[in-house]
């Protein structure tokens, strides 16, 4: 590897304080002209500067891909200068011609095409915006070489095919030698196909990026070239200057408790004291979505085995923790609390706390009757005796099984559970960090962020994001009747994304999840808010929940569809054992759970849909298939159209 093609760091000083900073091993400053080329962008006095021209790094690839077969990394050989320093590359040769008027031809050219036809960048990437002001401000963008969207004021364009990229993967030298790793080379590649992630930012890794097979360790150029302060001076934190310390692998974290070698540690020799970069600027004071209250940083935890809030996993009382000052033994790793699913990203050291303003969801007229903020009649406290499945309630749109409920007195059809009617009318919900409002939806339908179901009940939500009433009710811990241990939120995003729900089998990426920390039980938000028990009008029994593993292989017929259950193997079932009474869950609450509420309308794409029992004699054909009968509890209806579920409907 020549090494004019590495690049290096080395000792500098910025505003007056030494870093390693990335630099190519023949460099000295990248803002004064070279003899390899050299363009001025025109712009304001202050902005206008010479730099060397660079090659895109599409047209890199391109070179280099030509004669070789696209594996999972493929290692680029090109120079990012244009033209290279050590001489033009002869692949490079024959789509880049060094002679000044074929690039101002190229400059000025409206098309640019190869043998095949095909248009490709022949332009070099040249600055059009180069300014580190911390006045200035800042552009999110993403880049077309690493695909990671990062806030900067550094990057460049390419004319040609009006992509942007960082400054960092322009410049990207074919290896680089990093301060963290002094023994080991980091080779640049392209990954077409490879799951992998950032040992610096932890974040998905696709197109351009650093990489050493040898370790398994990967990169994004922005983060691998990443200048790095060689003394932190942060009293707050410690009291003494902190030192980088390369050789990192083995050292445990002070603040956070990890073995991270991937990230930059620093060391304070007098105390025995090691910091990650990052750990030393934590915030000291944090709300999290996972604990009522504020919680603050201390250094060390009381004796005793405590375990983290988040991720139930045990805290190390030699390190550092956030803690509740309001609740006795509550900790939280540093990093579990810092999540990005758990912490709002505010600072809060030194900001007041706003006393709490409760709003009661109803006003007391007299006893048993009440004026609910989402009604504008009186309701009365009434008892369930005898099961009709057409009493709906409003917020949860589940049917009233029995027990208390409101209902209203005006002789309109509106219905609330009791415990419906008492719900918050704000609340801290572990899914979200920060609190929500109880909404009446009206003719509004919503869609579910936790159970990704569409409902036209009641939500929880702040500006876009709403959960529908039955996932705002799911608290940590979750006793579930189908399972022996408490159910948590324990798992982090990446590893829920990937984790499989124990009943229904789905493994969707955004389909929220709960796990049990003592088994390997996973739980996803459709299954966990199903009624774990239910009424069937033809049965006097309540009907229960059983997951599918448990059904028998005998022939038991489902009472509405009369299809064999063991069709339900992966979805579950109802059954009541007195009366040897089986349904598809789909046959019990409908295809539409959340909207099954008859009489109401709601509007989709300005059409006005009505929701209607189906209750005739003969159950209509559903428009989207044609040859199908609605079989569920409700239709919707749209002008002279029949839908027997929302998905037809949309489709």
């Amino acid at each position: 590897m020549n090494s004019n093609l590495v690049g290096v760091f080395r000792e500098r000083e910025i505003d007056g304080k030494p870093f390693h900073t990335y630099t190519l091993s023949s460099q000295t400053d990248t803002t004064t002209p070279s003899s390899y080329g050299e363009t001025a962008i025109d712009g304001d006095d202050h902005l206008s500067l010479q730099q060397p021209l660079f090659l895109c790094p599409s047209l890199r690839l391109r070179v280099y891909g030509e004669n070789n077969s696209y594996t999972e990394f493929l290692p680029y050989n090109t120079s990012p200068h244009f033209p290279s320093i050590t001489g033009v590359d002869q692949q490079v040769q024959h789509l880049l011609d060094s002679d000044s008027q074929q690039v101002h031809d190229l400059l000025h050219s409206d098309n640019s095409h190869d043998d095949d036809g095909d248009e490709i960048c022949k332009l070099p990437v040249v600055p059009i915006y180069w300014c580190n002001s911390k006045k200035d401000e800042y552009l999110q963008f993403t880049c077309g070489a690493c695909q990671l969207s990062k806030i900067g004021t550094d990057y460049y364009i390419c004319l040609r095919s009006d992509q942007m990229f960082h400054k960092e993967c322009v410049e990207s030298p074919l290896e680089i030698k990093h301060p963290s790793y002094p023994f080991l080379s980091l080779k640049l590649y392209h990954n077409f196909s490879e799951n992998v992630n950032c040992i610096c930012c932890d974040l998905a890794l696709f197109s351009m990026l650093y990489h050493s097979s040898t370790y398994k360790l990967s990169m994004h150029p922005v983060c691998a070239m990443k200048p790095i302060p060689i003394l932190i001076d942060h009293p707050k934190r410690h009291p003494h200057l902190l030192t980088f310390f390369p050789k990192q692998a083995s050292l445990l974290c002070d603040v956070c408790g990890l073995v991270k070698e991937s990230f930059p540690t620093y060391v304070c020799v007098r105390c025995i004291f090691v910091a990650h970069r990052d750990c030393i600027y934590f915030p000291y004071v944090i709300k999290i979505c996972r604990h009522q209250h504020r919680i603050s940083f201390i250094s060390s935890l009381p004796s005793g085995k405590w375990s983290c809030g988040v991720c139930r996993q045990k805290v190390n009382n030699n390190c550092g923790a956030y803690t509740c000052n309001k609740c006795r033994h509550y900790f939280v790793h540093t990093r579990c609390a810092l999540r990005e699913d758990v912490w709002n990203g505010k600072d809060l050291e030194g900001v007041p706390e706003e006393p709490e303003i409760i709003l009661e969801p109803f006003e007391t007229i007299a006893d048993g009757i009440i004026l609910h903020f989402s009604h504008g009649h009186h309701l009365k406290l009434e008892n369930s005796r005898v099961y009709d499945e057409n009493i709906i309630c409003q917020a949860c749109i589940l049917p009233i099984y029995e027990g208390n409920y409101y209902s209203c007195m005006d002789q309109c059809d509106f219905v609330l559970h009791e415990a419906c009617a008492n719900a918050s009318r704000k609340k801290d919900h572990a899914l979200h960090g920060h609190p929500l409002t109880l909404k009446v939806q009206g003719e509004d339908s919503f869609f579910c962020s936790a159970c990704c179901r569409q409902s036209c009940g009641y939500a929880y939500g702040v500006g876009s994001y709403q959960i529908d009433f039955r996932c705002a009710s799911v608290s940590e811990p979750f006793e579930y009747q189908g399972h022996e241990h408490p159910l948590f939120l324990a798992l982090d995003r990446q590893q829920e994304r990937k984790a499989t729900c124990q009943i229904c089998q789905r493994k969707i990426a955004f389909l929220r999840k709960l796990n049990c920390i003592e088994c390997d039980y996973v739980l996803c938000f459709i299954c966990a808010t199903l009624p774990y028990e239910a009424k069937y009008k033809h049965d006097k029994h309540f009907l229960t929940f059983r997951e599918g593993k448990k059904g028998s292989d005998q022939l038991d017929w489902c009472e509405v569809c009369e299809r064999n259950i063991v069709y339900s193997r992966k979805d579950g079932f109802y059954a009541c054992d007195d009366c040897c009474t089986t349904l598809h869950v789909r046959c019990l609450l409908g295809e539409d759970m959340y909207m099954s509420k008859p009489g109401h309308t709601i509007m989709n794409n300005k059409r006005e849909v009505h929701i209607l029992p189906n209750n005739t004699r003969s159950r209509p054909f559903c428009h989207h298939h044609d040859e199908d009968r609605c079989p569920y509890k409700v239709i919707f209806k749209w002008q002279d159209m029949t839908f027997c579920s929302y998905r037809c409907l949309i489709k």
